[in-house]
């Protein structure tokens, strides 16, 4: 017999790197021996992976068995191993008229051995932006491509023809899931919602006339417009565009509140656009959301109908064949769509919001009697029947998906769409079963949010939603909220989301791409946003309350995977952030907890939460502190170092030590009225330990060499102690005399590195070092590779293989983007940075941490629940300033404007906004809450705390010293 092709085939030549992995490890090996021979015979003993009775094309392909990609906190927790089967005993409604349910007990399963730990770990509620893909699901479709050869469809081959028959099997699921055949609709795929919106935009034809598709090459003699472009007020800004491409085409766009589509006369506010001439009847759109993505408010589908027999009023002012365009992205997630009751002219979907994966797809669906108004110019490959390149002849396919497809579609991409639907119905219990049980979800968090107040009677939520959550056919698994302060202030949104990482709490914060929403329901005019923009507010910043208003607001969703227990972590979440008031008493901490134990309905837990109000005659606000504590996942209490088998050595013990002798004696010398500088902190390497010395000098993006490395993952991605806590503990040292920096870690040996990098000189090794760009705070930087030792060093130290050192380019510039405290943006100064986040210098103030430790102990003093006593130095390493002052008042340096300290004088650019980094305990790397929780709570908004400083004019050789006094030249209200 001869040698069968590809039985051994060689092992392949290791990729530019020999330590790593090989791809293809154990793939097959040719045999040398009668190659000519098995040349001759390969096209008859070829193995297809479709014939399933052949020998696999990969027969023994190496499994790479994935110790699977780790989360953001690497701590060893598998990507989605052991993903969560929703087999809840779902909430179904009993009867649509009433709405009680039968059943909310949860009956948490796990098909798999034991509950996911990303589930443990993290409360994952933004599920109307992106729903969580299954581990089954992946598995199937890794499986799939695995045991089957996929050509490219526009070939005639064995294997391409497989992915054409795949392909249109794909169309039909996609249909049969929506209730619908071929006949009545057509499946165009695209790129996302997005990318269906804007195919519907570019090609709509909005004239009354002839609307027989144009060869190509004829002349357009009518210049006339025609027809009517409306969308809903509460539209995601996908639909708001059209009317961008739509606009040269129509002769009106409408601009209409719900309430605006039962008025005869549409008033000028309405009519966003207007052509000068007189208005012709022709084709209309009118573009709606079967779901709100804002609010979860679910639209009538019956409007469809309506639409179609010109029976809404404002039809009337404005005539014509008026179509349908259904956004049902948000709805679609957790709603069934029946394409058989309902059928709308076009509907636009993302197939990731319903399934998680893939993220890159989405589709058109075309009523098939309307597909002719649909007319296209341009032509890619395998749209057109045929074409000549020297002629201006061109006939396109008759078939609408093949017409607007242009190239070749992501065929891969739309072969995991079979395993997505099955997951829905395996894992969900289909549509139906998926609704009622996210809906009841979020009627359960609304109930129990919405009678959350604080110890004065102030609500501690506004909820944003046009119904009262009591039918699942208006309301979808949305709860849409901003907080409030005891005294009626809002809390802003980034304050929210920053506590909400600190819980690991994943919610999505803002105006979620639906602007006319966000004026609907926070009551912002179009001139507040324009004043708000030139007053630098873009959509996805943080400026999150301006002149007292809220600029967005919090999300919350649910998604199929969904369970109580997120519903209970968002509560305790919110209460033990934002609630303000004396705790209740035990009991009715018991009594929430059995509560929660043995629900029956949320009729019943509405109800009993009411009676009990009721008996609370000492009128304290309603806490959740325990719901769930024995479910809730724990604040890690063991340092880090147990993850490690060594000890931290003491290269740099002795240093360290006698600079901590001068800051202390400096200390006794402050008071309230004289100030002095006690700490000079260098954190050389970005988000490692701090060097601290007791003189240093200035450079001109900060403290020299401050900041001028970082680490970044095997990706390219920088790190920080956000995702690897290990960093704290790895201790860099700067020796100016012999130009070298060192790092250690634990019994390590040192890491020694030059300082100055040079990219054409010696350090060069093996071709090792070299330029590599990455980002900081959403600015593109250029580095240098430090190499391969310190590659390794780095690898080891924090157990992520392909981490690398890189230095920042000298020839890289970086600008602050700050502007100086108390002075208009445009005459503000933007000096260089290094690779900190915003700005040259870090300051905090002694007298700020003694006030911060003692609102930390008045929190654990009054019972509230998690709190921890801080050390003073542990708190004042947690918040990583460059400069530490002793002396003066709490929070004076909020008011500074300028200040002089020595001999060098530097300008203030505000507060440092601050993160879950100062969670961070810098000796150990253990997490906890405070003291974030507790500084939220005391200074609100942006959680300010320190402030950013620039040098006021750069001279080189100027040196700082521990000791220099400290001079407040102006304030901000000297301005």
């Amino acid at each position: 017999m001869n040698i069968l092709f590809r039985q051994q085939e060689q092992t392949r030549t290791n990729r530019s790197d020999n330590k790593n992995i090989l791809f293809r490890q154990q793939e097959q090996t040719v045999q040398t021996t009668e190659q000519t021979t098995t040349r001759t015979k390969r096209s008859n003993t070829r193995t297809y992976r479709s014939d399933n009775k052949n020998k696999p094309f990969r027969q023994q392909e190496h499994t790479v068995q994935t110790t699977r990609t780790y989360r953001s906190d690497n701590k060893n927790i598998p990507f989605r191993q052991q993903e969560q089967t929703v087999q809840t005993t779902r909430t179904y409604c009993s009867d649509n008229k009433n709405k009680q349910f039968k059943q909310f007990k949860q009956q948490e399963q796990t098909v798999q051995t034991t509950r996911t730990k990303r589930s443990e770990r993290s409360t994952y509620v933004e599920h109307c932006g992106a729903t969580l893909f299954a581990k089954s699901q992946i598995e199937a479709y890794q499986s799939e491509l695995l045991s089957n050869l996929y050509g490219n469809p526009h070939s005639r081959s064995q294997s391409s023809t497989l992915s054409t028959e795949v392909t249109d099997n794909i169309r039909y699921r996609v249909l049969r899931h929506f209730n619908t055949t071929d006949d009545e609709y057509s499946v165009i795929f695209t790129s996302n919602c997005t990318g269906a919106l804007k195919l519907i935009a570019e090609h709509f034809n909005f004239n009354n006339q002839s609307n027989e598709e144009r060869p190509e090459g004829s002349q357009v003699t009518d210049n006339r417009k025609y027809g009517c472009f409306c969308y809903l007020l509460d539209n995601h800004t996908s639909v708001q565009g059209m009317r961008g491409a739509i606009q040269d085409e129509v002769c009106s766009i409408l601009c209409l509140d719900e309430k605006d589509l039962e008025t005869q006369e549409i008033s000028k506010s309405g009519v966003i656009f207007q052509q000068p001439n007189k208005y012709e009847s022709g084709n209309c759109l009118f573009a709606f959301p079967a779901q709100s993505n804002f609010s979860g408010r679910k639209y009538p589908l019956s409007w469809v109908e309506r639409l179609r027999r010109s029976e809404f009023p404002f039809q009337n002012q404005f005539p014509g064949r008026w179509y349908s365009v259904l956004d049902a992205a948000a709805y679609v997630s957790t709603s069934p769509l029946d394409l058989d009751l309902h059928k709308p002219d076009f509907v636009t979907l993302s197939f990731y919001k319903m399934m998680g994966f893939p993220t890159s797809l989405g589709c058109l669906l075309v009523r098939n009697e309307v597909g002719h108004l649909l007319q296209k110019k341009y032509f890619g490959g395998g749209s057109v029947s045929a074409s000549s390149a020297t002629d201006m002849y061109a006939q396109f396919r008759k078939s609408l998906s093949d017409r607007f497809e242009d190239g070749t579609i992501p065929f891969l991409e739309i072969m995991s769409l079979r395993h997505g639907f099955d997951t829905l119905e395996r894992l969900g219990g289909g549509m139906r079963a998926i609704s009622s049980h996210t809906f009841s979800l979020s009627r359960y968090f609304y109930h129990l949010l919405s009678r959350l107040t604080h110890g004065n009677g102030q609500s501690l939520a506004v909820i944003y939603s046009g119904t009262d959550y009591t039918n699942g056919d208006t309301q979808g698994a949305v709860v849409n909220l901003n907080l409030r302060r005891a005294n009626g202030d809002y809390i802003g949104f980034a304050e929210v989301d920053k506590m909400a990482q600190l819980y690991n709490i994943h919610l999505r914060t803002g105006c979620f791409c639906n602007i006319g929403s966000c004026q609907k329901y926070l009551g912002l005019t179009s001139q507040q946003i324009k004043n708000n923009f030139q007053a630098g507010h873009v959509c996805g910043d943080d400026r999150d309350v301006i002149n007292g208003k809220p600029t967005g607001s919090v999300r919350v969703s649910f998604g199929y995977m969904s369970t109580v227990q997120d519903v209970h972590q968002c509560l305790r979440f919110i209460t033990e952030c934002f609630l303000e008031g004396t705790a209740l008493k035990q009991d009715y901490h018991t009594f929430i907890q059995s509560l929660c134990e043995d629900i029956t309905s949320h009729q019943d837990v509405c109800d009993k939460l009411d009676e009990k109000a009721q008996e609370n005659d000492d009128g304290k606000s309603v806490m959740f502190n325990h719901l769930t504590s024995n479910n809730l996942s724990q604040i890690e209490k063991q340092p880090i170092e147990q993850r490690a088998n060594v000890q931290v050595p003491n290269l740099i013990a002795s240093h360290q030590k006698s600079v901590a002798m001068e800051t202390e004696s400096v200390i006794l010398s402050c008071d309230k009225d004289t100030r002095f500088l006690t700490d000079i902190c260098i954190y050389p390497v970005k988000s490692c330990a701090a060097f601290k010395v007791s003189s240093w000098e200035i450079g001109p993006t900060g403290l020299l060499y401050d900041r001028r490395w970082m680490v970044v993952s095997h990706l390219g991605v920088a790190i920080s102690q956000k995702r690897e806590p290990l960093m704290c503990m790895i201790k860099p040292k700067l020796d100016l005399m012999s130009h070298t920096l060192t790092l250690t870690y634990k019994d390590m040996e040192p890491l020694t590195l030059p300082i100055d990098v040079d990219i054409t000189g010696d350090v060069r090794r093996n071709d090792s070092t070299a330029v590599c760009s990455s980002k900081v705070c959403g600015d593109r930087i250029q580095g240098i590779d430090c190499g391969e030792k310190a590659a390794e060093w780095l690898s080891q130290a924090l157990q992520r293989p392909g981490c690398r050192l890189i230095q920042q380019d000298t020839a890289s510039h970086r600008k602050t983007k700050l502007a100086d405290s108390g002075v208009n943006t445009k005459d503000s100064v933007h000096q260089g940075i290094s690779l900190a986040n915003e700005s040259q210098y870090l300051l905090v103030t002694r007298s700020s941490m003694e006030k911060l430790k003692q609102k930390i102990q008045e929190g654990t003093c009054n019972g509230q629940q998690g709190q921890e006593d801080v050390e003073l130095e542990n708190l004042v390493s947690r918040f990583r300033g460059n400069l530490v002052i002793g002396g003066g008042l709490s929070l004076e340096e909020d008011s500074w404007s300028e200040i002089q300290i020595g001999a060098h004088t530097f300008m203030s650019q505000g507060g440092c906004s601050r993160c879950q980094m100062i969670c961070l305990d810098q000796e150990n790397g253990t997490r906890s809450k405070e003291p974030l929780r507790t500084l939220a709570v005391w200074r609100g908004r942006k959680v300010t705390f320190g402030i950013h400083i620039r040098n006021k004019e750069y001279i080189k050789g100027t040196l700082l010293r521990i000791g220099d006094p400290v001079h407040v030249i102006r304030t901000n209200s000297e301005q």
